[in-house]
């Protein structure tokens, strides 16, 4: 049995409309379904909740069914296009948003047979290249290099050439607007709780291991050194019951009947990476409840990615890329949308974005970290590499507690402290004898949760 959601809507809308004013939405553009109520409900709230114009309000006619062959995605394609262009928004659109009750499924032959899945793709991916130079591309066999992947800057559709879509979707009417609440332009983090898990369970291929490894542990090291927390999770079940999830990434196909049970902040990102035999938005198609993204969706998670058919390995998303910009605390900080797409290396593929495309995280207040207003200055580690203990030197512009934690490499913390800082130079020192030679990191926090961050050798 799915936990229940209970919504509390009226607060949290009224921070989205607090948002809007900040974050404009004129570049984006919903799709919703003439021949399915949800679709236009959705599209409704989404519209209110983000103030987006009524001319950027895309209305279609199409099935109702998740699943749609080629001609009937032709349908679809041709009267978004032709809207836009009538509309004259080709120049003013950077996001395209689809809704449940708009197909997302294009079928070809048997997507789950190798030979004929590289046929099937998601109506999302498609529609990225909708105007694009590159449109013959469109439902033809196989995927089309992303341009935007791995490139630098924040997204515009005219420098591009492309869109950036996304759904809004999950197992019912209500799931979809309590993401929506969760999700948009700034949502508060604060970053001393919030955790990025990144699950390889139940994966025994040896060479499949290796591949999602590296790719996490390419996000770990970027993530721990920023000071946020991380956790590599490599048991032989699912994590559950965990708290203050902010991001939750899974490759494999898992047994059935799986309930993670999360706490997730508001703005969290998860990705499942290997489909099972059903990729759907109705409970009542998914009755052995595996993993996908609209039961994390039913918990309470903000965003969520997927694949809706097999897909080959090496087309991984690359996390150290998506995590690394979504949450980068920039001053202008990269939305999901744009940190999705610049770690995606395909686009008319079965890939998947599923939430507001322009939310964005923030730890500005409360006890988020925030290294520019850090007591403390000069942070200094030595020895380094450090053999069976390291001194931390450090400046403090007042007396304060100071939090001094070591982390390995997936984010476990194996070594925490307090100490007392007073006015001025400080110089403390960290027994390093009881770790095995390695690359950790360490960090000290003053008492508001700012903080200073390095890597560490440990060598005997």
């Amino acid at each position: 049995m799915k936990k229940q959601i209970v919504l509390t809507i009226i607060s949290v809308f009224l921070f989205s409309a607090l948002f809007t004013q900040i974050t404009n939405y004129d570049d984006v553009a919903v799709i919703v379904n003439d021949n399915s109520q949800v679709s236009l409900e959705i599209g409704a709230y989404f519209k209110q909740a983000r103030n987006i114009p009524d001319v950027n309000m895309i209305h279609i006619r199409t099935l109702t069914d998740e699943e749609i062959d080629t001609i009937e995605f032709r349908n679809i394609q041709y009267q978004i296009k032709n809207y836009i262009l009538s509309q004259g928004l080709q120049t003013k659109i950077n996001y395209l948003v689809t809704t449940k009750g708009v197909p997302f499924d294009i079928v070809v032959d048997s997507c789950q047979i190798p030979g004929s899945f590289q046929k099937c793709s998601a109506v999302e991916s498609e529609l990225t290249l909708l105007l694009s130079p590159d449109s013959a591309e469109i439902i033809e066999n196989g995927f089309h290099q992303n341009p935007y992947f791995q490139a630098g800057g924040h997204f515009s559709s005219s420098d591009w050439g492309i869109f950036l879509v996304s759904r809004l979707d999950g197992y019912t009417k209500e799931d979809v607007f309590n993401m929506i609440d969760k999700s948009g332009p700034e949502k508060y983090v604060d970053k001393t709780l919030a955790q990025v898990i990144f699950d390889i369970s139940y994966l025994s291929d040896t060479n499949i291991l290796n591949l999602f490894v590296s790719h996490m542990q390419s996000a770990i090291v970027t993530l721990t050194a920023h000071g946020w927390n991380t956790w590599l999770h490599g048991d032989s079940t699912l994590p559950s019951n965990e708290g203050h999830v902010l991001g939750f990434v899974s490759f494999n196909y898992q047994p059935s009947n799986k309930v993670l049970d999360f706490s997730w902040e508001a703005g969290a990102f998860s990705q499942t990476g290997m489909t099972g035999p059903v990729f759907t938005f109705y409970d009542s198609l998914n009755p052995t409840n595996d993993l996908i993204p609209p039961n994390m969706i039913s918990e309470g998670c903000a965003i969520s990615s997927g694949w809706v058919h097999p897909y080959f390995a090496s087309l991984i998303t690359s996390y150290e890329i998506l995590f690394g910009k979504y949450l980068s605390e920039e001053e202008n900080p990269y939305n999901i949308a744009e940190s999705y797409y610049m770690a995606t290396r395909t686009l008319s593929y079965m890939n998947i974005l599923i939430g507001d495309p322009k939310t964005t995280i923030t730890t500005k207040g409360g006890n988020a970290v925030d290294e520019k207003h850090c007591l403390f200055e000069e942070f200094i580690v030595y020895p380094n590499p450090a053999g069976s203990q390291v001194t931390i030197r450090i400046n403090s512009r007042s007396s304060t507690t100071a939090l001094i934690r070591i982390f390995n490499q997936t984010g476990r913390v194996v070594s925490s402290d307090q100490k007392v800082a007073i006015a001025g130079r400080n110089e403390f020192l960290v027994p390093t004898d009881h770790l095995e030679n390695g690359l950790y990191f360490i960090s000290i926090l003053d008492q508001s949760g700012a903080g200073q961050h390095s890597k560490l050798m440990v060598r005997h």
